[in-house]
């Protein structure tokens, strides 16, 4: 069995250590490529992750605000607004007047903006995609409810770290 770390609460099968290093060697894999998509387009982590935000958004059909991103970033407005200025000076953003409340501020994706995912991620879900052939339906549902309980462990520990911090 793998070597606790402080503050762990009791020992966990083999099994479940093994499912915690994958999980932790895949959030690696995962930074690094991160990483590597912000050097490949002069962004940095902040801004990526504001760029993720405005993607997911945009699928789901939501409207983005400066403290909308703020409050998902974990950033103080006065960061938000230079990591703002920085992508719409950049040509990754615009901002402009919410039709249903003129007060209010959306950010918006700018076309170039929102293909610059696809080009660099597509070949990596579809790779994923074919891999997930192999699986069937009940397999696939047994999955999606496995990354849902493990994202809902990841937001409560960065809301706890949150909290924590003040």
């Amino acid at each position: 069995m793998a070597t606790e770390m402080p503050g762990e609460a009791g020992a966990r099968d083999a099994r479940t250590d093994a499912v915690i290093r994958q999980l932790q060697t895949l959030g690696a894999e995962m930074a690094d490529l991160a990483r590597r998509f912000g050097a490949a387009h002069d962004i940095d982590h902040s801004a990526a992750r504001a760029l993720l935000v405005l993607v997911a958004a945009a699928r789901e059909g939501r409207d983005v605000t400066a403290g909308s991103i703020g409050r998902e970033l974990g950033l103080s407005s006065a960061s938000v607004t230079a990591l703002i200025d920085r992508l719409v000076a950049s040509g990754h953003l615009r901002r402009e007047p919410d039709p249903r409340d003129r007060r209010r501020v959306l950010v918006r994706l700018e076309p170039s903006a929102a293909a610059l995912g696809p080009a660099y991620f597509g070949p990596l879900a579809t790779d994923m995609a074919d891999r997930l052939t192999a699986y069937d339906e009940h397999d696939l549902d047994v999955v999606q409810r496995f990354l849902a309980t493990a994202l809902e462990a990841l937001v409560a520990h960065r809301e706890r770290d949150a909290a924590a911090r003040g």
